[in-house]
């Protein structure tokens, strides 16, 4: 791991009295490190501890010592909401603007159906019908290739690196060998769920204007 040479250039194993020898501390040390079970736990047992301790000691998490690493991951988290957010939009209006097309290309047999006796939901349910499809297949294609890219993660970046020499997480920079990833649940379900209804919904307005429509107008519309 690339990792390993940055903790070898800094760390060092030694026995006790070596390290205590080396610091001139005699009997003292500069702290203590608990592990435990649960990673996440952490912070819990923090604060068991601290009533122990008297100025100037003090207990900090792992988490403490790697704040600036996670404050530098939440606001990546965040800018990917917004732009995955804005890439759903984007999506969105591109659904709006074929079903405006299909509207358009459709209007005398809108007039029709409208003569025929269809009320305004029944129309606004078929356009309103059409985005749905188009949002649920979206979903469920995007929702597929992004866990197959997840999985071959690794393999797809080595692929980048040897054939068109892009590197997607420099070594150097993250100090890892492989890219980690890890599938939050809640996370996909919401991004998910928020797509397919944004997708739905921009379905809406042409679907609004279908209804609308004069079918005197309409049937005369060549």
């Amino acid at each position: 791991m690339c990792s390993s040479v940055l903790y070898d250039s800094q760390y060092l194993l030694v026995p006790l009295y070596i390290g205590q020898e080396l610091y001139g501390l005699g009997d003292a040390i500069h702290g203590i490190t608990v592990r435990t079970d649960d990673p996440y736990d952490a912070e819990n047992v923090k604060e068991k501890i601290e009533p122990m301790l008297e100025p100037p000691l003090f207990a900090q998490t792992w988490i403490d010592m790697n704040r600036r690493f996670f404050d530098a991951v939440r606001l990546e988290r965040n800018v990917m909401f917004f732009l995955l957010f804005f890439i759903v939009v984007v999506a969105a209006f591109g659904i709006m603007s074929t079903l405006i097309t299909v509207t358009v290309q459709k209007r005398r047999e809108i007039g029709i159906v409208k003569a025929l006796g269809a009320n305004i939901s029944q129309i606004i349910w078929v356009f309103l019908g059409q985005g749905t499809v188009v949002g649920l297949f979206g979903t469920l294609t995007g929702l597929g290739l992004g866990m197959t890219l997840i999985r071959y993660r690794n393999e797809f970046s080595h692929w980048l690196a040897s054939t068109l020499h892009i590197e997607i997480f420099p070594r150097e920079v993250y100090q890892f060998s492989e890219i980690p990833a890890q599938v939050v649940p809640n996370d996909v379900a919401i991004i998910c769920v928020s797509a397919f209804l944004i997708c739905s919904l921009a379905a809406l307005i042409p679907a609004y204007f279908a209804a609308r429509l004069d079918p005197v107008k309409a049937l005369r519309y060549e």
